[in-house]
């Protein structure tokens, strides 16, 4: 059986993603004596024509799209990308007859309603690397698909989502080997990296829990360490990101995984987007610094103990101030994301957050701030929009659908933060995916400068409002 993989993703603002879930996928399949072709279409300037072509050359007997994202998430200047997944859904039916896969993130928040929308054969819920061998399997053997309760097809829905109990057993993604790494790696894209899967906290408006499951599954710490000395030594990556729903929980975990890493004195640059406050601790940041860590992102949400307990964070404002100094101490430059206007966000809750970043954060710091918060199916979050009436009963929460709080506007927030001592540190989701930032980072790349890039923000901050432009215009 002949298998075309397909990454849809063709975001590359602020940076371009090295396509994770599609390289396990193929790893996966690669494992079980199944060499599948992959396209990437991330660079791709007519995608149409590229995946045409693939499917010609290949003539596969199955085509797998993995679609990353529902939309980018910003309530201000919103993008919506299941348009042009559908779009070459209707190409692969038009040029094969091959049945129709679609699996990734934004599929997994809704699969029936995501094979409505994009017309596909199957739509697989939960992780690949189980559920696309399987069906693989059934397909081949032209078996009934009853037993595969992680397979959704059209006029149907699916009773669970598939998950590899251990994750130590799955390939490693081996993502030099299914795309074009080097051309990621110079827009300055890191390689991403899994530690563990499953996240036991209940934020209101996250899906994580649903995808991943509520319970940790831990891969080895030596088997962490040995993929990014295989990335390293194979394909020249030297910046990598552990892109967990959380890194830091459980902290002992995290403490062994740094501790694998720095025994092996593999000299590379490390991140992670996901620093919980409840998880940090002063020996892991100093452990961090020494695995490689120069900058982390710290996801607190909020400067406000009201809006923490809304928001169903699990940790208090002090313990975020703890992070602050603790990192400090470590040397660990710190991108802060704050989202405001969630259920409850007032005047005196936006000034309670801005306080905490004039008070707690250091200059060094850089700050990410958020307006309205996206609501997706069968959150917390969805559930109070429609008590409070702010999003209807039916509304298609696949579709782009943002919540912000009735007592506060979106253009007060962006006032009250424009009034800051530290609006230079700050960047909006919407001005961080222009254009002009996605090629400074490229740039960034490109020159092998060292630090985080987005240490760079106040020099950006500074010459827009020279030339006179609002920074979250």
């Amino acid at each position: 059986m002949r298998v075309l993989l397909v990454n849809t993703n063709r975001e590359r603002s602020p940076q371009p993603v090295i396509p994770l879930g599609l390289c396990l996928v193929a790893s996966a399949l690669s494992a079980r004596g199944l060499e599948p072709d992959v396209l990437d279409l991330c660079f791709s300037r007519r995608p149409e024509v590229d995946l045409a072509r693939s499917i010609s050359e290949t003539r596969p007997d199955v085509i797998g799209l993995s679609v990353r994202n529902l939309d980018n998430g910003d309530y201000l200047q919103t993008r919506e990308y299941l348009p042009d997944a559908a779009a070459l859904v209707r190409l692969c039916r038009a040029l094969s007859p091959a049945p129709i896969v679609i699996g990734g993130p934004a599929v997994n928040v809704a699969p029936g309603r995501a094979l409505e929308i994009l017309g596909a054969d199957y739509a697989l819920a939960g992780e690949g690397e189980e559920a696309m061998p399987e069906l693989l399997g059934h397909l081949s053997a032209g078996a009934g698909l009853s037993d595969l309760p992680y397979v959704c097809s059209r006029g149907g829905n699916t009773a669970s989502l598939a998950r590899v109990r251990d994750i130590n057993a799955i390939p490693f993604s081996q993502a030099g080997r299914w795309i074009d790494l080097r051309r990621y790696l110079r827009w300055g894209a890191a390689y991403p990296i899994q530690t563990k899967r499953g996240c036991p906290f209940e934020c209101i408006y996250c899906t994580y829990r649903f995808i991943e499951g509520g319970a940790h599954r831990l891969r080895s710490p030596e088997s962490v360490a040995d993929e990014i000395a295989e990335a390293r030594g194979k394909w020249g990556a030297r910046s990598f990101e552990f892109v967990d729903a959380v890194f830091d929980c459980p902290t002992d975990h995290a403490l062994a995984v740094c501790e694998a890493i720095a025994r092996r004195d593999l000299r590379v640059r490390l991140t992670t987007s996901n620093l919980n406050p409840a998880g940090a601790t002063p020996e892991l940041l100093k452990l961090m610094r020494r695995a490689g860590f120069r900058a982390v992102v710290c996801t607190p949400d909020s400067g406000s103990d009201e809006m923490l307990l809304r928001l169903r964070k699990g940790f208090t404002v002090a313990q975020v101030a703890s992070v602050a100094a603790w990192a400090r101490e470590a040397g660990l430059s710190v991108l802060w994301t704050f989202l405001f206007g969630g259920p409850g966000e007032t005047e005196e809750t936006v000034r309670e957050t801005i306080s905490f970043m004039e008070t707690a954060l250091d200059s060094r710091d850089r700050i990410l701030c958020t307006v309205g918060l996206r609501v997706y199916p069968d959150t917390e979050l969805a559930r109070i929009a429609r008590a409070e009436g702010a999003v209807a009963e039916a509304a298609d929460l696949v579709k782009p659908t943002f919540y912000l709080s009735p007592h506060i506007s979106a253009e007060r927030v962006r006032e009250l933060l424009d009034a800051s001592s530290r609006w230079p540190q700050m960047v909006p989701l919407n001005v961080l995916q222009q254009p002009l930032v996605a090629w400074a980072l490229r740039l960034h790349g490109a020159l092998g400068l060292r630090g985080a890039p987005w240490l760079a923000v106040p020099i950006y901050n500074r010459l827009r409002r020279a030339l006179g432009r609002d920074r979250a215009s």
